[in-house]
């Protein structure tokens, strides 16, 4: 649970003290490129345009991520009024990001974006393989029109569970959840290969 506006909430000072006491160092961070869409798509002015990439998150190679830290969606657009572009992301897991919201001030007709990182926090420890949707419209009195002229998606992230005790302390947490999922591949795998589980 977040608040788009305020985060995760008032951070608990005592318990960052204690934590400081005994931290570990992360893993590792990787960077893959999960894919890229470089074809004009119309954006509808009373509708959504909805856009997917299926990723592996290059799964065989040695800058697989397993475990998100963050996602960074490049996205070039143009538009006949900018401040009414509203974008939102989601995960294979079903997290919603909103990357970009409704903007009252911001009358740009030329500029548009052109390749702007836009980011997110809030699939953190999530697997991020499967599809990946993007979801473009405009909100405003007027109809608008524009295209999204490219979008690539960079995942950021590690290859092993960042913290351990938080599978351990919450099983309905997004790193339990990951682990969960990887252990049941792990056990379809041993099946398909005619291997005994216990």
């Amino acid at each position: 649970m977040f608040n788009h506006l305020f985060g995760f909430g008032v951070l608990n000072a005592e318990r960052m003290v204690k934590m400081a006491s005994t931290w570990t160092t992360v893993p590792p961070r990787y960077r893959c490129e999960a894919g890229v869409i470089e074809q004009p798509f119309d954006i509808p002015s009373d509708g959504v345009l909805e856009l997917t990439v299926d990723t592996t998150a290059c799964d065989g190679k040695q800058n697989h991520v397993r475990y998100l830290e963050h996602v960074q969606a490049f996205i070039t657009v143009a538009s006949s009024r900018r401040g009414d572009l509203t974008i939102n992301m989601t995960s294979p897991l079903g997290t919603e990001s909103i990357l970009l919201n409704k903007r009252p001030n911001d009358d740009d007709s030329t500029q548009g974006f052109r390749k702007w990182p836009f980011m997110t926090t809030h699939t953190w420890g999530e697997d991020p393989r499967g599809l990946w949707t993007l979801r473009v419209a405009f909100k405003g009195d007027v109809p608008q029109t524009g295209q999204i002229l490219r979008w690539s998606l960079l995942l950021h992230g590690t290859q092993q569970a960042p913290y351990i005790d938080e599978i351990l302390d919450s099983r309905n947490s997004k790193l339990a959840v990951s682990k969960k999922l990887e252990f049941a591949e792990g056990l379809l795998h041993d099946l398909e290969d005619g291997g005994r589980v216990h």
